[in-house]
C-alpha cells in the first residue's frame, strides 16, 4: 500500500506540475498536452490525488508519523521531477513497469 500512496503523490504531483507554463514538458506526450490545455481541472486531478496518498498514508503509517513521512515522499518526487525530468532520461513505461514491480515486492515480500 505505501507503493500506491508514492504513485499516487507521483501522479499527483506530475498533474500539478503540467500546468506550470516554466516547465520544460514533452512535446508529444497527449497526457501532458491535455494537462497542459485544461490546467483548472488538472490542478484538481492532481490536488485529490495528492489528498488521495496522504489518506493511504494515514492508513498504512498512523496519524504521528504521516505528517514526516508524506512531506519526505512529496519533496523526493518533486526533486526527482524537477531535476531530472526536463533531461527526458525515462518515460511512462519505464515507470509504469517500475511501479507494478515495487507493488508486487511490497504485496509478496
Amino acid at each position: 500500500m505505501l507503493s500506491l500512496s508514492i504513485l499516487l503523490t507521483a501522479l499527483g504531483f506530475y498533474s500539478c506540475y503540467s500546468t506550470s507554463k516554466r516547465a520544460m514538458l514533452p512535446k508529444g506526450n497527449p497526457v501532458v498536452l491535455w494537462a497542459s490545455s485544461n490546467a483548472k481541472t488538472s490542478k484538481y486531478l492532481g490536488l485529490f490525488l495528492l489528498t488521495f496518498g496522504l489518506i493511504l498514508c494515514v492508513i498504512n503509517l498512523g496519524l504521528g508519523s504521516v505528517s514526516f513521512s508524506f512531506l519526505v515522499i512529496l519533496m523526493t518526487i518533486a526533486s526527482i521531477q524537477v531535476l531530472i525530468g526536463p533531461l527526458f532520461i525515462t518515460n511512462s513505461k519505464q515507470l509504469a513497469v517500475v511501479s507494478v514491480l515495487a507493488l508486487i515486492l511490497e504485496l509478496f515480500l
